[in-house]
C-alpha cells in the first residue's frame, strides 16, 4: 500500500501548519472554536426509547442512503451508515461512525484548509453479496501533499517528503534496511479531497493575526495577580499591570475574540459584549445556517468522491446518494428570524424552537 501517514516537520515549519494546529490545540488561543464548531455537526443526541417512555438513547444516526434498488438500499446503509454496522472494521477511524468521520475532515479544514484521506479498496460480503467498498481512510499529511490539475480539473495527486525529513526519519528505511520511496502518485479515485469551502484560508489562518491582545490578556492576569502579591517587586511588567484598568484589558480582549468567532460563524461568549436580544438571535441563526452548508458540503463531497467511484466500480445502474435530516433547514431559520423581525415570534418562541433545537 502506498502514501505515508507521519508528519514531515520541515515541510509543517516553513508552511506554516504547525503554528496552525497548535494554536487549534490551545485553549487560549483557538481550540474553543476549532472544537465547538467540530462538534455541533453531528453531535450525539437524545432520541426517545419507543418501546420504554421516559428513557432515551444517545446516538448520532443522522444518515440513510438514496437508491432506487431496495436491496441494495439496504446494503449501503448497513455498510455506510449504521452506527453499529458489523460489516466494516474501523472504516471511518475512531468511533467508527460516518458523523465523527466527517467531523473529522471538518476539523482539518477548520485549522489547515484542506484534508487528504487516502481510500483502501477490497471486497467486502454482505449477505452473500459482493461489493467492491473502501474498507479504511487513511489520513495523508496535509503538508506532503499537492494536488494535481489539468485545465482546472483535478486529476490526481502527489505527496512529497522533504529531504531533511527523509534523512532523518527511520520509517523510510524498510525490510533489511532498504530505502522507501519519499514520494507517491495517487489517481484522483484514490483519495478523498476536501478544501475550507467558504474562504480562500482557513478560519484559524484568518484568526492568527487577532491573538495578541488575546495572550496579552491572559498574561495581564498573571501579571496583576502577582504585582498584588509581590507589592516589592518592580519588575515593568508587574508595575505596568499595577496601572493598567481590567476593564481596559478585558476589551481590547472581546473585540479581538468577536472578530474570531465571527470569522468561525461561532456563537459569541456569555461573559462578553453585552447584545441586544436581535443580534444574539441573529448570531445563533448565522451560526446555524453556516453549520448547514457545511455539512452540505461534506455530504456533497462523500457522494461526489466516494459514492460515485462505488457505483462505477460495481456497475451500478444509478448512483446511490447519502442524505441525512434532523436540523432545522435553512429555509426554516430564515422564517424564524423573519417571525422575530416581524414581531409574529416572541423572544422565548425563537429559544424554544430554534436555540433548543439541532
Amino acid at each position: 500500500m502506498k502514501g505515508y501517514v507521519f508528519d514531515d516537520p520541515f515541510l509543517g515549519y516553513i508552511q506554516g501548519r504547525d503554528r496552525l494546529e497548535k494554536a487549534s490545540w490551545n485553549a487560549m488561543e483557538l481550540s474553543n472554536e476549532t472544537d465547538s464548531v467540530r462538534y455541533s455537526l453531528f453531535p450525539l443526541r437524545d432520541m426517545p426509547v419507543a418501546d420504554r417512555p421516559g428513557y432515551v438513547t444517545h446516538e448520532r444516526n443522522y444518515f440513510s442512503i438514496e437508491c432506487d434498488d431496495p436491496v441494495l438500499k439496504k446494503d449501503l446503509e448497513m455498510y455506510f451508515t449504521d452506527e453499529h454496522s458489523f460489516y466494516r472494521d474501523g472504516l471511518y477511524g475512531q468511533g467508527d461512525v460516518m458523523g465523527g468521520f466527517l467531523e473529522s475532515i471538518a476539523h482539518e479544514l477548520f485549522v489547515v484548509g484542506d484534508s487528504f484521506r487516502m481510500i483502501e479498496w477490497e471486497e467486502v460480503d454482505i449477505k452473500g453479496r459482493k461489493y467492491q467498498f473502501p474498507i479504511d481512510f487513511e489520513y495523508l499529511r496535509n503538508e506532503t501533499m499537492k494536488v494535481i490539475k489539468k485545465h482546472g480539473m483535478v486529476v490526481g495527486y502527489r505527496q512529497k517528503y522533504s529531504l531533511f525529513t527523509y534523512f532523518k526519519e527511520k520509517r523510510f528505511k524498510g525490510w533489511e534496511d532498504k530505502e522507501k520511496p519519499r514520494s507517491f502518485e495517487f489517481e484522483k479515485e484514490e483519495v478523498v479531497y476536501c478544501k475550507y469551502p467558504f474562504a480562500k484560508k482557513s478560519p484559524t489562518a484568518q484568526s492568527i493575526k487577532y491573538l495578541k491582545p488575546i495572550k496579552k490578556f491572559w498574561q495581564f492576569g498573571i501579571d496583576q495577580s502577582k504585582s498584588g502579591v509581590e507589592v516589592q517587586n518592580h519588575y515593568l511588567p508587574l508595575e505596568r499591570a499595577r496601572y493598567t484598568t481590567y476593564s481596559r484589558e478585558k476589551r481590547k480582549y472581546d473585540i479581538a475574540r468577536g472578530k474570531i468567532r465571527t470569522i468561525f460563524n461561532y456563537l459569541m461568549e456569555t461573559n462578553g459584549p453585552k447584545l441586544t436580544q436581535y443580534y444574539d438571535i441573529y448570531t445563533v441563526i448565522r451560526y446555524k445556517k453556516f453549520l448547514n452548508n457545511f455539512r452540505d458540503y461534506l455530504v456533497r463531497e462523500f457522494n461526489e468522491q466516494v459514492l460515485e467511484v462505488v457505483a462505477k466500480k460495481n456497475s451500478f445502474t444509478s448512483v446511490p446518494k447519502v442524505v441525512y435530516s434532523g436540523f432545522l433547514s435553512n429555509a426554516e431559520l430564515d422564517a424564524a428570524l423573519q417571525g422575530y423581525t416581524d414581531g409574529t415570534l416572541t423572544f422565548d418562541q425563537i429559544v424554544q424552537q430554534v436555540v433548543r433545537t439541532p
